[in-house]
């Protein structure tokens, strides 16, 4: 439970909430009166100067469509009215005078009328006469087409001046040129009355024109079609010569989006190489347009307020009908432009409003703060006390167990009691083996999984500069271990497959210095409980203290009631370095040793160590090879004699070690074992080191059942073969790491006690299965 769970009875409630109705209610709540009465007037002030600044500028807004819808209707109307009043005066003139009263009148109404273009007139026989402007102002160009569709068909051109005088009169091939078969006179005659076209690209002058067309029945009973063309130029220089607001801008669109006329139309016209089918708004470089006609799209005509890019708009659509369609004309301007000056006083008014409140919250943060600090001081006395007694409770716990100081106890009570107390995610306890290049977890207690583990092992060649902090006493503390030049390397490893992030680190000191060290991850009560952090880790130097001089008294122990090996005479044919214990002083086994040493061993220890071939190629010298060799040989005889082991063996780079080699299991055998496998690895180290080689030698450890026997003529050899002997060798040749021991799973159930070992996981062993295998670390 956490220390902030924890209520004092003695507390009456009625006095906390009577404290915190003075301290804090009251004030606060006056504070926050003062500030919401402030913020309300502001706020209501801000919207009524910003509602009439909206409601200004739609009005604006409004007045501007009315006047451009009406522009625009002038703009269309002398084509629409123009066409009538010369349809009704073809239709009834003679024949003979009709292109002279084509040409008067339409000369007429293009020198008045600067947006018309040309116009045209053409029957059902397909005869065609166009007039338009000539090559200077005032002249006026007739171009006439007769018998269509004949090899006669001809264009012919006459040019004149503003009196009427003939200037220039040439003639053109007409080709298959047929006035029928475009849309102004197709769509005209359908529709039986005036209609008006879709705009289009004249190639000639380069312009985008509409046309308005109306049929009508001559005297001679033929169908006739006039047309006059307008240029959207002028409409288009109207509409961008409008000032709408500061910024806002007018633009015309047909129904389905494409821009007839208005901002941005020379440059929408060149990305769409004069097609006007292809002329639609760029998203990207009018986005607010295209917000505007899709808000159109869907809720139809009328004025709104649209967002783009963090500013506000307002925009109306109204409808301009043209013929049997209608455009859509679209007007778009930002917020501010007509109502700057007001939104500036009420941005002004709601600044001050926002002051004074700031101010007010000031000065009740500062009457809160001491409030606070005055409960803070009390709550922290309060919470003092109940860390204190906690901490009480918990050593008492810790000194009532009963194995407290017992080493083949692992004593999980330590690291649970350092989690709850620093309410920490994890906390370890990890000792300096004997080697004084390793460190390894004891044990770790995760707090939220509820869970014990151990056998971790870290050397100092991959976490130096966390090691010399360890071994030179120091206190760490860090929020951010993965940043910490101490600790990166220990968060990389150990901490970052948990996610912790921050570490404090207490060193275990014994007697001859620093002996261990206690983490503590994500531990926000350490620096409060760190006391007692100090005192399990005296607790954690006094059990390593204990479990040292308990294996070594176990270690004597099993020597002295163990038999000594004898040293015994042996044929050197057979390669012992240590004869086998059963042969004869002269190393020929007798009828009765033959019967004795031949049959079925139920429990032998072996041991191999595997040598690399460095050993002999890391020198040129063949005498200095030979010497380095005689003198590891030595070195690990002695040491078997020391141990008593049954024999040992040299075999190329294997060298065979056996031990407990009877037909009563012998119980001491992997112990003896063990410590000579730490004996001989150490000794090898130093050699190699001693030789300025790296370590080139694994070991293995297995045991189990056997057979064994004389093998041969004279002089017979002693062999083993089994199980145990295979596991042995795969021991050694899967050692993770040069100069490692790694034994099986029947050695660490015999040596967990007495030796510590770091798991490596469960592996498959063929014709074993899947087992699991450990690391022999050192002794307890």
């Amino acid at each position: 439970m956490s220390t902030d769970e924890i209520v004092d009875p003695t507390i009456a409630p009625s006095d906390q909430f009577r404290r915190f109705l003075y301290h804090i209610g009251i004030p606060v709540a006056g504070v926050v009166t003062v500030i919401a009465v402030i913020a309300g007037v502001g706020w209501h002030s801000y919207q009524t100067v910003r509602t009439g600044a909206l409601t200004l500028t739609h009005d604006l807004l409004v007045s501007q469509q009315e006047y451009i819808a009406k522009e625009v209707s002038s703009f269309l109307m002398p084509a629409s009215a123009g066409a009538i009043v010369a349809r009704d005066m073809l239709e009834h003139g003679a024949p003979a005078v009709e292109q002279k009263i084509f040409n008067g009148y339409s000369s007429t109404m293009m020198r008045n009328v600067p947006q018309i273009q040309s116009f045209y007139i053409a029957d059902s026989d397909g005869n065609f006469s166009t007039l338009e402007h000539g090559e200077q102002p005032g002249q006026t160009a007739l171009t006439t087409l007769h018998d269509v569709g004949t090899p006669k068909a001809i264009f012919t051109h006459e040019l004149r001046d503003g009196d009427g005088k003939l200037l220039k009169q040439w003639q053109t091939p007409a080709g298959t040129y047929d006035p029928r078969g475009h849309a102004w006179f197709t769509d005209a005659v359908k529709a039986g009355q005036e209609i008006w076209t879709p705009p289009y690209l004249v190639e000639v002058t380069r312009q985008i024109t509409i046309t308005a067309a109306v049929p009508y029945k001559g005297s001679n009973d033929k169908t006739y079609v006039y047309a006059i063309n307008m240029s959207l130029n002028h409409l288009n220089n109207f509409l961008n010569s409008l000032k709408i607001g500061e910024s806002g801008n007018a633009i015309l669109l047909q129904q389905g989006g494409n821009v007839v006329a208005g901002h941005g139309m020379q440059e929408t016209q060149t990305k769409a190489q004069g097609d006007p089918a292809k002329m639609t708004l760029d998203p990207v470089k009018y986005p607010v347009m295209t917000k505007a006609f899709d808000e159109y799209r869907v809720h139809g005509y009328g004025a709104r307020t649209i967002k783009v890019n963090g500013r506000r708009y307002v925009t109306i659509t109204a409808n301009l009908p043209v013929g049997k369609d209608s455009w859509v004309l679209l007007l778009v301007a930002p917020e501010d432009d007509f109502s700057r000056f007001a939104m500036a006083g009420g941005q002004q008014n709601l600044i001050f409003f926002v002051l004074v409140v700031i101010m007010a919250l000031g000065f009740g943060l500062l009457l809160f703060l001491q409030a606070r600090r005055s409960d803070g001081l009390r709550n922290l006395i309060a919470r003092m006390r109940r860390v204190a007694g906690h901490e009480s409770d918990a050593l008492q716990e810790v000194a009532q167990y009963e194995e407290l100081f017992n080493p083949e106890d692992n004593a999980l009570i330590l690291t649970k009691k350092l989690a709850e107390q620093s309410e920490a995610r994890r906390a370890a306890i990890w000792r300096i083996l004997h080697d004084g290049h390793t460190l390894m977890c004891i044990d770790s207690y995760d707090r939220l999984q509820d869970v014990h583990s151990g056998g971790f092992e870290m050397s100092t060649t991959d976490l130096k500069s966390f090691f010399d902090a360890v071994f030179h006493g120091d206190r760490l503390a860090t929020t951010a271990a993965d940043t910490d030049e101490h600790t990166t390397a220990f968060y990389r490893v150990y901490m970052r497959a948990f996610g912790s992030k921050s570490l404090v680190c207490c060193p275990i000191v014994g007697n001859g210095g620093p002996v261990g060290v206690i983490t503590l991850e994500d531990a926000p009560q350490a620096e409060m409980v760190y006391h007692f952090v100090q005192m399990v880790a005296g607790v954690a130097a006094v059990r390593f203290s204990a479990q040292h001089y308990t294996a070594v008294a176990a270690a004597r122990e099993e020597l002295e009631t163990e038999p000594a090996a004898t040293e015994e005479l042996h044929d050197p044919s057979q390669g012992f370095l240590l004869a086998p214990g059963a042969l004869s002083i002269n190393g020929q086994p007798n009828a009765t040793d033959l019967s004795q040493m031949e049959g079925f061993y139920p429990a032998v220890t072996i041991m191999v160590i595997s040598l690399s071939d460095m050993i002999m190629t890391a020198q040129n010298d063949p005498a200095a090879n030979i010497k380095l060799i005689d003198d590891m040989a030595a070195a690990l005889q002695d040491i078997a004699h020391q141990c008593g082991l049954y024999s040992i063996r040299m075999l190329g780079h294997r060298v065979v070690c056996i031990a407990g080699c009877s037909r009563t299991p012998d119980k001491g055998a992997v112990f003896r074992m063990a410590n000579a496998a730490l004996m001989m690895r150490e000794n090898v180290l130093a050699m190699l080191s001693k030789a300025d080689l790296d370590p080139v030698f694994r070991i293995g450890i297995d045991v189990g059942p056997v057979f064994g026997g004389m093998l041969g003529k004279n002089p017979q050899a002693f062999n083993l073969w089994g199980d145990a002997m295979g596991m042995a060798e795969m021991m050694a040749q899967g050692a993770p790491d040069v100069g490692t021991i790694q034994v099986s799973e029947n050695v660490y159930q015999r040596l967990r006690q007495y030796f510590l070992f770091r798991e490596r996981g469960r592996f498959f062993i063929p014709g074993m299965g899947l087992t699991r295998t450990y690391v022999l670390a050192g002794r307890r």
